[in-house]
């Protein structure tokens, strides 16, 4: 299988792992330190990742030298006193009532890090597009921060006529899509801010990572297999209410390589997946979910909303395009899981090195046991 290299020639790219690496001239994978090998990615099975439209940046190619440190995986190199964190605001918008919104972040690394371009990962947090702020991200953008990630947790617009916390189900279909649609705005453009800070924050636009829980775990599926035309099909007219669905078509270029969900999934339709876009995913949800249909169900678990999709389907829809993901599931009722944001963050942090190495694997993972290791050939 041939990989593109766009920046360099493939020797030179063998003499900058010898460089950086210290390591013999022939780079092979090495295995995950501290922790089960039972994840596995492939970046290439289906398509160039290049040709993904989500996509702005191509590829530099830094994966193997990711696979081959000691950082990123389930050691935490760091302690929490190593870290610091930067607050900053990302944009400016109307929310769904017309009110001026500043929507901030809060960023985390490790201080003494020298680390140059650094794996980054942005962090949607839950609330059924109603409710929630950065912080509920921020514990587990912590335990990534020790591993030698940066991460960032946004706050994005929220609320919707008839919606409350008290009572999701009080909005229609046209108020939920519009809800989504502008968490999709507000990530789309911190996915630029960020990138247009990759010098300033010491990260690699190529290497940025999404992870979302609950609505977050919406917001972000819907941005990468969720185009102009298919909210207009939900909801003529939304693109001209609303505008662009990427507000900064021209920002700063960035390349996402995963998408990290928590909490649940939703996607209105898992067709919308194709192996154009497909992308590795982590899923974390339980078969009796009450809120995020596991399998197949309405959007929010109101009754008079669209249709919805969760975690199963959607892996089913990965598996037949051949793309590796890991579905961890909780054979148990209600929406909050019960695994630590410390064992949810090794998960994606063996994905992600896995991802690097190059592995094709399909992992399901009931409770903390693996169910299913089928490699990807």
């Amino acid at each position: 299988m041939l990989r593109k290299i766009y920046f360099w020639s493939a020797f030179t790219m063998i003499v900058w792992l010898c460089t950086n690496c210290g390591g013999p001239s022939v780079v092979r994978p090495l295995p995950e330190p501290g922790g089960e090998d039972t994840t596995g990615i492939d970046t290439s099975v289906v398509t160039d990742p290049d040709t993904m439209i989500v996509d702005t940046l191509p590829v530099v190619d830094r994966d193997s030298a990711f696979a081959l440190s000691n950082r990123f995986g389930t050691i935490n190199i760091f302690t929490e006193a190593d870290l610091v964190k930067k607050t900053g605001v990302y944009y400016k918008a109307n929310d769904f009532i017309g009110r001026p919104v500043t929507l901030d972040y809060s960023f985390i690394y490790a201080t003494k890090d020298t680390m140059q371009r650094k794996p980054f990962v942005l962090m949607v947090h839950e609330g059924a597009f109603l409710f929630g702020t950065l912080d509920n991200e921020m514990g587990k953008a912590t335990w990534l921060a020790r591993k030698g990630y940066a991460a960032a947790s946004i706050n994005y617009r929220l609320g919707f006529n008839g919606g409350s916390e008290q009572n999701a189900c009080g909005g229609n279909n046209r108020e939920i899509v519009q809800a989504v649609y502008r968490a999709v705005q507000d990530t789309y453009a911190a996915l630029h801010y960020f990138a247009g800070k990759a010098d300033e924050l010491n990260i690699d636009p190529a290497q940025m990572i999404l992870a979302g829980s609950s609505a977050g775990a919406i917001t972000i599926s819907a941005l990468l297999y969720m185009r102009e035309a298919d909210f207009e099909a939900l909801l003529p007219g939304i693109v001209k209410t609303l505008g662009p669905l990427d507000p900064n078509p021209k920002g700063a270029p960035y390349r996402v390589r995963a998408l990290l969900s928590y909490m649940g999934y939703g996607v209105f339709k898992s067709s919308y997946i194709t192996a154009a876009n497909a992308k590795p995913t982590v899923f974390f949800q339980r078969t009796g979910d009450n809120v995020l249909p596991y399998q197949k169900g309405t959007f929010l678990s109101c009754p008079f909303y669209l249709s919805s999709e969760g975690a199963k389907p959607v892996s089913d829809q990965l598996r037949r395009l051949k793309v590796a993901f890991e579905l961890n599931y909780q054979p148990e009722q209600g929406h909050h899981l019960s695994y630590t944001e410390e064992y949810v963050t090794n998960r994606y942090a063996q994905f992600m090195k896995r991802l690097w190495a190059g592995n094709r694997h399909q992992i399901v993972n009931e409770n903390f046991k693996t169910v299913e290791d089928i490699e990807i050939k």
